[in-house]
């Protein structure tokens, strides 16, 4: 099955089987992220808005240890499944499944004793403090089964099954919009609500996922785990550069709470919220759509099918470029709709610094694109140090910088503009270690 669908069939024709049903479940993903924003800035308020983008970088930490034993795992399987090793991909997966139990198991109990008090150590302001810590404490009791959620999507799609993924993930996607509906649109119920209705549909996603797996209906089987240490360090190598995007990624996301709250207060943090929610909406989608092709490119390199993965990388270009400029076209041109999604009309101050914020943040997407792109296809052929050069510069090196020139300059205003410059300069970043790397590796013409 794998080798007819991942080393055979036309590029094209692939690139949409896997990619289409990767954009759709994303999408659905991307929409039920937004009307948890829409549903808590509309009937909550602003405040818990802002307590939520200030607490979520936190649970994104803890979610980036399972999506690293995940992405590294997925690179592996690929690998193996190329080189038609099935039934030592299938040890990876059941190793990888076991290690990302334990762990969070861990991370659940650590975090029930000393989560609330890093949160108020991190987070000055009282009343937000304690609105975050509400809405992480049922992330903190899901985390076994919320973090398996996430990697057993990323094991199907290995195992060719992108539209069951698909569907998959629009169900939870609807649950969740429904028991947002019900809990906060009718019920009135509070911040923690919204939590609750991501964690249970969650729950039901990772339950359908484990089907296919159970009744060995997939190429991927529960094993007896034989644990073998180079293998796992070997996994966790493969996903660093992932991990230390999403961990430093939420870091910097700290930071820059730190930052606005210091200089603009709750408002200039509801603002910012404001723009990561419209940011959702596009970012998952291309992570997502590159993702799908991961797997693909982790195959025919163990296949040594080289001239197949330069042909996916100019399919995802294309695509991911069309995709990035429509994005960007609407933000300039519906601002006032977008940021109206989260917003009541009362909050005046919050509205006129989130259109200007969008404004600035928007041409971002016309350079952010080419870097995720890079990033994932490098790490899908095992070269995580050249993704991680990609990951460090566009999530803390440039962030970091610009945080201390820009809000010199410009004070709040200058935080919207880092995304558009972070972008840029990373983008000349991964075309110069893509065109090193094609040379190097595969020993074609790029």
């Amino acid at each position: 099955m794998n080798q007819e669908l991942f080393g055979v069939a036309p590029p094209k024709k692939l690139f949409v089987k896997l990619a289409v049903p990767s954009l759709v479940s994303m999408l659905f993903s991307s929409i039920y992220m937004m009307a948890d924003g829409m549903f808590v800035g509309k009937i909550i308020g602003s405040k818990a808005l802002a307590a939520i983008n200030l607490v979520f970088p936190i649970i994104m930490i803890v979610f980036a240890v399972g999506d690293m034993i995940a992405v590294g795992a997925s690179v592996k399987m690929g690998i193996k499944l190329g080189e038609k090793e099935e039934k030592e991909a299938s040890n990876i997966f059941s190793v990888a499944l076991l290690l990302t139990t334990i762990i969070n198991i861990i991370f659940m109990i650590l975090s029930l004793f000393f989560a609330k008090d890093i949160i108020y150590i991190l987070i000055k302001d009282s009343e937000l403090a304690y609105l975050s810590y509400k809405f992480a404490y049922p992330f903190i009791l899901g985390l076994p089964i919320i973090a398996p959620f996430f990697a057993l999507d990323n094991y199907l799609r290995i195992c060719g099954k992108a539209n069951m993924s698909m569907w998959v993930n629009i169900a939870v996607s609807v649950l969740n919009i429904i028991l947002d509906a019900i809990l906060m649109g009718y019920f009135k119920l509070g911040i923690e609500y919204a939590a609750i209705a991501s964690a249970l549909s969650m729950a039901f996603g990772a339950m359908i996922f484990l089907y296919p797996f159970i009744m060995k209906k997939v190429v991927l089987r529960f094993t007896k785990p034989k644990i073998n240490m180079k293998e796992i360090t070997q996994i966790l190598y493969n996903g660093s550069s992932d991990f230390l995007g999403n961990i430093s990624g939420s870091i910097i996301s700290i930071i820059t709470n730190a930052v606005l709250l210091h200089y603009g207060g709750p408002v200039a943090v509801a603002a910012y919220s404001i723009i990561m929610y419209i940011d959702s909406l596009l970012s998952p989608l291309l992570f997502g759509m590159v993702g799908s092709i991961e797997p693909v490119i982790s195959y025919n390199y163990g296949a040594k099918n080289y001239e197949r993965i330069t042909e996916f990388f100019k399919i995802t270009c294309v695509v991911s470029l069309a995709i990035s400029a429509i994005t960007t076209i609407i933000m300039f041109v519906f601002p006032d709709f977008l940021v109206g999604l989260f917003s009541s009309k009362s909050d005046i101050e919050i509205i006129q610094m989130s259109k200007i914020a969008l404004l600035l943040s928007a041409p971002s997407y016309l350079f952010s694109w080419f870097s995720m792109t890079v990033g994932c296809f490098l790490t899908g052929f095992k070269k995580a140090t050249e993704s991680m050069i990609i990951m460090l510069a566009e999530s803390v090196v440039l962030p970091l910088v610009l945080i201390i020139i820009l809000t010199k300059l410009m004070v709040v205003y200058g935080i919207f503009l880092i995304p558009t410059i972070g972008g840029i300069v990373s983008t000349i970043i991964g075309l110069v270690l893509w065109k090193k790397c094609v040379k190097e590796e595969f020993q074609i013409a790029d």
